[in-house]
């Protein structure tokens, strides 16, 4: 809900503009007087010149700065969405937090712990032995591995945050053939076991099975391993009579997480395929070969060779490597929130009330209209409440809906008032027609974003030059009275 302290603060800060735009007024007014009758007293056509045309230099003058004023209940609009998307945005990651993070799969992997013996000579002369222990990780030589997601939506008060459910099934063939390794004492194959590395075990299935060759085997809580992407997961241990020389391990396992899900290709050749119930996806880091998107679902599919990283078949876990040089990752690609949308409508909330402002003023120029500066800080502030009617409404409803019936409000709103201030309807469905316009182009500028320096570009052009020809004939009396009084002149003269 709308933090309704906030609210009051924004209120009170347009009842001050509104009280010094009265005071300005007034202040404005006794200097016109006193400059009103200074220049009466100018002879010649001068100080009527003056007398006449100073008060609406005056008037465009104050509402000018009245204009630089609505910045301040604008701005505090604006801040109030950024702190309900923040909001949003930290309700989204408690959601993560217990439902399950973006996770990354990096499995399976074969450890195999090792024995050093490193002989050194103390200060004093004495020889001696250090034993070390260490491990050796063993990629796949073949790696299948298929991820088909469902998503949901888990809601918490008016939030709602994007999680899916993964089924994660995989298939990886094995090699051992271990590389020479210095001061080596002693290779544990007795000890052996395969990983299966996950970002988050908390979103951990309740039924993950490993096979070897069809056997099912014994499952125990993480890797045991330091090396990035590999330090957190499940791992089952083998039997201490398996031929290492060449076998295969089969898994599947369910998992929870939000938005992200990516696969690191650890084998010599992978093949990784990532579909969704969902049709908006991403892709990023290493692009797919394959994709299929429909209206409703995605399927993704990469085939990557160990040639294209720097890390060998068989490491060391001591060894410092970056396993996260290739990544297929595929994201649950959520369009803008509303918050965001709103956000950037809000950017635009100075322009509207400057061009609502011009056209008023062109109205008083052009049309022999007065409007007083009250009325002017009403328009502004019903412009200004136009964004906190979105923000409110796109809390409940649809952005569309939300932004249609804000607009709608302060359209009909301002036309009314426009239409009883100066008691001509056409001055009113002119302003009305006017907002309407505005509130169209800043919907498509909303929903193109790659095209909105050009929409909006486009939308200050089209309104100068209204503006230019409204104001064509502005100075038309000047120009024409002294060349009349010139052929007077002459034709007295004659």
């Amino acid at each position: 809900m709308i933090d309704f302290t906030t609210v009051l603060v924004i209120l009170a800060v347009v009842l001050f503009l509104g009280v010094c735009a009265i005071v300005g007024l007034v202040c404005l007014r006794w200097l016109y007087g006193r400059y009103a009758q200074q220049a009466s007293g100018l002879t010649g056509d001068l100080g009527g010149k003056i007398a006449n045309s100073n008060p609406l230099m005056i008037k465009a003058v104050i509402i000018g700065f009245l204009t630089l004023m609505m910045l301040i209940p604008t701005a505090l609009v604006h801040d109030l969405m950024q702190e309900r998307h923040n909001l949003y945005r930290s309700v989204i990651h408690e959601t993560d937090q217990e439902w399950g993070q973006q996770q990354t799969l990096a499995a399976p992997v074969l450890v195999v712990p090792y024995t050093t013996e490193t002989r050194i000579t103390d200060s004093d002369g004495k020889d001696r032995i250090v034993v070390g222990q260490d491990k050796l990780v063993v990629l796949p030589d073949q790696l299948k591995l298929n991820s088909d997601l469902a998503h949901d939506f888990r809601e918490r008060s008016i939030y709602k945050s994007l999680v899916y459910t993964a089924d994660i099934k995989g298939s990886a063939n094995f090699r051992l053939d271990p590389p020479p390794i210095k001061n080596l004492q002693k290779i544990h194959y007795d000890q052996a076991y395969v990983a299966i590395a996950l970002t988050d075990n908390s979103g951990i299935g309740s039924s993950p099975a490993v096979r070897l060759d069809g056997k099912k085997l014994e499952l125990m809580p993480g890797t045991g391993l330091r090396t990035a992407y590999l330090g957190s997961g499940f791992s089952a241990k083998l039997d201490p009579s398996q031929d290492f020389s060449n076998f295969s391990i089969q898994f599947d396992t369910t998992l929870r997480g939000s938005r992200n899900i990516s696969a690191i290709p650890l084998g010599m050749n992978t093949h990784i395929e990532i579909s969704a119930d969902w049709p908006h996806p991403s892709f990023r880091q290493f692009l797919p070969k394959n994709r299929d998107i429909t209206n409703e679902s995605f399927r993704a599919a990469w085939e990557v060779s160990h040639l294209s990283r720097n890390y060998p078949q068989i490491f060391r876990d001591s060894d410092d490597l970056n396993l996260g040089e290739i990544i297929a990752e595929a994201q649950l690609f959520e369009p803008v929130s509303h918050y965001g949308t709103s956000i950037r409508a809000a950017k635009y909330g100075i322009m509207f009330v400057a061009l609502t402002y011009l056209m008023l003023l062109a109205f008083e120029f052009t049309r022999g209209i007065r409007l007083h500066l009250v009325q002017y800080l009403l328009v502004g502030v019903s412009l200004s409440i136009f964004y906190l009617l979105l923000l409110t409404l796109s809390e409940h409803i649809s952005f569309y809906i939300s932004y249609t019936l804000a607009a709608l409000v302060t359209v009909l709103s301002i036309s009314s008032y426009i239409t009883a201030a100066t008691k001509n309807r056409t001055n009113g469905l002119a302003i009305g027609s006017l907002l309407t316009v505005l509130y169209g182009f800043l919907y498509s500028i909303l929903q193109m974003e790659d095209y909105a320096l050009t929409m909006g570009s486009s939308l200050l052009l089209l309104v100068l030059l209204v503006m230019m020809y409204m104001t064509r004939n502005l100075n038309k009396d000047s120009i024409e009275k002294p060349r009349t009084k010139e052929l007077d002149q002459e034709v007295l003269e004659t």
